[in-house]
Protein backbone atom coordinates (compact mmCIF):
# COMPACT_ATOMS: atom_id res chain seq x y z
CA UNK A 1 0.00 0.00 0.00
CA UNK A 2 1.44 3.37 -1.02
CA UNK A 3 1.44 6.67 0.88
CA UNK A 4 -1.51 8.15 -1.02
CA UNK A 5 -3.74 5.21 -0.12
CA UNK A 6 -2.83 5.58 3.54
CA UNK A 7 -3.58 9.30 3.43
CA UNK A 8 -6.95 8.56 1.87
CA UNK A 9 -7.82 6.16 4.68
CA UNK A 10 -7.24 8.99 7.18
CA UNK A 11 -10.36 10.72 5.86
CA UNK A 12 -12.65 7.72 5.35
CA UNK A 13 -14.56 8.43 8.63
CA UNK A 14 -14.91 12.09 7.63
CA UNK A 15 -16.24 11.24 4.16
CA UNK A 16 -18.71 8.66 5.49
CA UNK A 17 -20.09 10.98 8.16
CA UNK A 18 -20.26 13.89 5.68
CA UNK A 19 -22.37 11.81 3.28
CA UNK A 20 -24.65 10.33 5.95
CA UNK A 21 -25.18 13.66 7.72
CA UNK A 22 -26.22 15.40 4.50
CA UNK A 23 -28.46 12.55 3.36
CA UNK A 24 -30.20 11.99 6.71
CA UNK A 25 -30.51 15.61 7.79
CA UNK A 26 -32.31 17.71 5.20
CA UNK A 27 -31.75 20.90 7.23
CA UNK A 28 -27.98 20.57 7.09
CA UNK A 29 -26.33 22.77 4.48
CA UNK A 30 -23.39 21.35 2.54
CA UNK A 31 -21.64 24.73 2.72
CA UNK A 32 -21.64 24.51 6.52
CA UNK A 33 -20.12 21.02 6.32
CA UNK A 34 -17.40 22.21 3.96
CA UNK A 35 -16.68 25.16 6.24
CA UNK A 36 -16.29 22.73 9.15
CA UNK A 37 -13.58 20.88 7.21
CA UNK A 38 -11.82 24.15 6.37
CA UNK A 39 -11.88 25.21 10.02
CA UNK A 40 -10.36 21.85 10.96
CA UNK A 41 -7.45 22.41 8.59
CA UNK A 42 -6.96 25.94 9.94
CA UNK A 43 -6.89 24.49 13.45
CA UNK A 44 -4.27 21.87 12.74
CA UNK A 45 -1.74 24.31 11.22
CA UNK A 46 -1.13 26.55 14.27
CA UNK A 47 -1.50 23.59 16.65
CA UNK A 48 1.23 21.69 14.79
CA UNK A 49 3.51 24.73 14.94
CA UNK A 50 2.94 25.02 18.67
CA UNK A 51 3.71 21.32 19.01
CA UNK A 52 6.96 21.72 17.10
CA UNK A 53 8.28 24.57 19.25
CA UNK A 54 6.76 23.86 22.66
CA UNK A 55 7.59 20.15 22.72
CA UNK A 56 11.23 21.04 22.07
CA UNK A 57 11.45 22.51 25.57
CA UNK A 58 13.43 20.38 28.09
CA UNK A 59 10.38 19.62 30.26
CA UNK A 60 8.73 17.93 27.30
CA UNK A 61 11.78 16.08 25.97
CA UNK A 62 12.55 14.25 29.20
CA UNK A 63 10.56 11.00 29.15
CA UNK A 64 9.62 10.91 32.82
CA UNK A 65 6.30 10.42 34.59
CA UNK A 66 6.01 14.15 35.33
CA UNK A 67 7.04 15.11 31.79
CA UNK A 68 4.46 12.79 30.21
CA UNK A 69 1.74 14.01 32.57
CA UNK A 70 2.49 17.70 31.95
CA UNK A 71 2.66 17.13 28.19
CA UNK A 72 -0.67 15.30 28.17
CA UNK A 73 -2.61 17.70 30.39
CA UNK A 74 -1.05 21.00 29.35
CA UNK A 75 -0.36 20.48 25.66
CA UNK A 76 -2.78 17.83 24.45
CA UNK A 77 -5.48 18.92 26.85
CA UNK A 78 -5.44 22.67 27.42
CA UNK A 79 -3.64 23.97 24.34
CA UNK A 80 -5.21 21.67 21.72
CA UNK A 81 -8.74 21.99 23.07
CA UNK A 82 -8.39 25.76 23.48
CA UNK A 83 -7.31 26.05 19.85
CA UNK A 84 -10.21 23.87 18.76
CA UNK A 85 -12.72 25.87 20.74
CA UNK A 86 -11.31 29.11 19.30
CA UNK A 87 -11.92 27.93 15.75
CA UNK A 88 -15.27 26.38 16.65
CA UNK A 89 -16.38 29.92 17.54
CA UNK A 90 -16.20 30.62 13.79
CA UNK A 91 -18.79 27.91 13.09
CA UNK A 92 -22.08 29.35 11.73
CA UNK A 93 -24.85 29.03 14.30
CA UNK A 94 -27.54 31.73 13.90
CA UNK A 95 -29.49 29.89 11.19
CA UNK A 96 -28.92 26.42 12.62
CA UNK A 97 -30.71 24.24 15.11
CA UNK A 98 -28.74 22.24 17.67
CA UNK A 99 -28.86 19.03 15.63
CA UNK A 100 -27.31 20.57 12.51
CA UNK A 101 -24.77 22.57 14.50
CA UNK A 102 -23.72 19.44 16.36
CA UNK A 103 -23.34 17.55 13.07
CA UNK A 104 -20.94 20.26 11.89
CA UNK A 105 -19.01 20.03 15.15
CA UNK A 106 -18.67 16.24 14.87
CA UNK A 107 -17.53 16.62 11.26
CA UNK A 108 -15.00 19.20 12.43
CA UNK A 109 -13.66 16.78 15.07
CA UNK A 110 -13.38 13.95 12.56
CA UNK A 111 -11.50 16.19 10.13
CA UNK A 112 -9.10 17.44 12.81
CA UNK A 113 -8.38 13.83 13.70
CA UNK A 114 -7.91 13.03 10.02
CA UNK A 115 -5.37 15.78 9.46
CA UNK A 116 -3.55 14.77 12.63
CA UNK A 117 -3.39 11.22 11.30
CA UNK A 118 -1.94 12.56 8.04
CA UNK A 119 0.96 14.10 9.97
CA UNK A 120 1.39 10.84 11.85
CA UNK A 121 1.33 8.69 8.69
CA UNK A 122 3.79 10.88 6.77
CA UNK A 123 6.21 10.83 9.70
CA UNK A 124 5.97 7.06 10.15
CA UNK A 125 6.11 6.41 6.40
CA UNK A 126 9.48 8.18 6.25
CA UNK A 127 10.80 5.96 9.04
CA UNK A 128 9.74 2.56 7.70
CA UNK A 129 11.30 0.31 5.13
CA UNK A 130 9.75 -2.52 3.15
CA UNK A 131 6.22 -3.82 2.74
CA UNK A 132 6.06 -5.12 6.32
CA UNK A 133 6.63 -1.62 7.64
CA UNK A 134 3.82 -0.25 5.46
CA UNK A 135 1.42 -2.87 6.78
CA UNK A 136 2.38 -1.90 10.32
CA UNK A 137 1.59 1.75 9.56
CA UNK A 138 -1.80 0.68 8.19
CA UNK A 139 -2.57 -1.28 11.36
CA UNK A 140 -1.58 1.66 13.56
CA UNK A 141 -3.63 4.03 11.40
CA UNK A 142 -6.75 1.89 11.73
CA UNK A 143 -6.16 1.82 15.48
CA UNK A 144 -5.95 5.62 15.53
CA UNK A 145 -9.31 5.93 13.78
CA UNK A 146 -11.01 4.22 16.73
CA UNK A 147 -8.90 5.92 19.41
CA UNK A 148 -7.21 9.25 18.66
CA UNK A 149 -9.82 10.38 16.12
CA UNK A 150 -12.60 9.28 18.48
CA UNK A 151 -11.29 11.42 21.35
CA UNK A 152 -11.05 14.39 18.96
CA UNK A 153 -14.69 13.90 17.97
CA UNK A 154 -16.10 13.72 21.50
CA UNK A 155 -13.91 16.53 22.86
CA UNK A 156 -14.91 18.73 19.92
CA UNK A 157 -18.51 17.82 20.68
CA UNK A 158 -18.12 18.93 24.30
CA UNK A 159 -16.49 22.21 23.33
CA UNK A 160 -19.12 22.81 20.65
CA UNK A 161 -21.92 22.30 23.18
CA UNK A 162 -20.22 24.72 25.54
CA UNK A 163 -20.13 27.37 22.80
CA UNK A 164 -23.75 26.68 21.83
CA UNK A 165 -24.95 27.12 25.41
CA UNK A 166 -22.68 30.10 26.10
CA UNK A 167 -24.26 32.00 23.21
CA UNK A 168 -27.63 31.35 24.82
CA UNK A 169 -26.48 32.80 28.17
CA UNK A 170 -25.92 29.44 29.83
CA UNK A 171 -22.47 29.81 31.32
CA UNK A 172 -21.77 26.17 32.24
CA UNK A 173 -18.08 25.74 31.51
CA UNK A 174 -17.99 22.06 32.49
CA UNK A 175 -18.24 20.68 28.90
CA UNK A 176 -15.01 22.47 27.99
CA UNK A 177 -13.36 21.43 31.26
CA UNK A 178 -14.24 17.81 30.51
CA UNK A 179 -12.83 18.19 26.98
CA UNK A 180 -9.49 19.44 28.33
CA UNK A 181 -9.16 16.87 31.10
CA UNK A 182 -10.35 13.86 29.12
CA UNK A 183 -8.12 14.66 26.13
CA UNK A 184 -5.16 15.00 28.49
CA UNK A 185 -6.01 11.79 30.36
CA UNK A 186 -6.42 9.93 27.06
CA UNK A 187 -3.00 11.03 25.79
CA UNK A 188 -1.38 10.29 29.15
CA UNK A 189 -2.48 6.65 29.20
CA UNK A 190 -2.11 6.22 25.42
CA UNK A 191 1.61 7.01 25.80
CA UNK A 192 2.16 3.81 27.80
CA UNK A 193 2.98 0.48 26.20
CA UNK A 194 1.92 -1.52 29.26
CA UNK A 195 -1.58 -2.46 30.40
CA UNK A 196 -2.09 1.16 31.47
CA UNK A 197 -2.50 1.93 27.76
CA UNK A 198 -5.98 0.41 27.81
CA UNK A 199 -7.15 2.96 30.38
CA UNK A 200 -7.18 5.46 27.51
CA UNK A 201 -10.30 3.66 26.25
CA UNK A 202 -12.09 4.63 29.46
CA UNK A 203 -11.36 8.29 28.72
CA UNK A 204 -12.92 7.91 25.25
CA UNK A 205 -16.03 6.20 26.63
CA UNK A 206 -16.41 8.77 29.40
CA UNK A 207 -16.08 11.60 26.86
CA UNK A 208 -18.79 9.96 24.71
CA UNK A 209 -21.14 9.64 27.71
CA UNK A 210 -20.58 13.24 28.81
CA UNK A 211 -21.09 14.41 25.24
CA UNK A 212 -24.47 12.68 25.11
CA UNK A 213 -25.48 14.00 28.55
CA UNK A 214 -24.74 17.62 27.64
CA UNK A 215 -26.35 17.24 24.21
CA UNK A 216 -29.58 15.87 25.68
CA UNK A 217 -29.57 18.64 28.27
CA UNK A 218 -29.05 21.32 25.60
CA UNK A 219 -31.68 19.81 23.34
CA UNK A 220 -34.21 19.68 26.17
CA UNK A 221 -33.61 23.37 26.85
CA UNK A 222 -34.21 24.12 23.16
CA UNK A 223 -37.52 22.21 23.12
CA UNK A 224 -39.28 22.84 26.47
Amino acid sequence: MNLYALLGICFVPTALFFALAVILNKNLKITYCLWSCVLALLTVIPTSLLQFYILALPIFTAYTFVSVMITAILFNGLIEESMKMLFLCLMPHKKQILATFFCCVILYGLTVGGFESVIYVVKRFQEIQGQTGKELVLQLLLKRIFSAQAIHVFCAGLSGLYIWNFRRHKRNIMPFVYAVLLHGIYNFFASFTSLYHWLSIIAILFAAVECRIFYVSSNSAECP
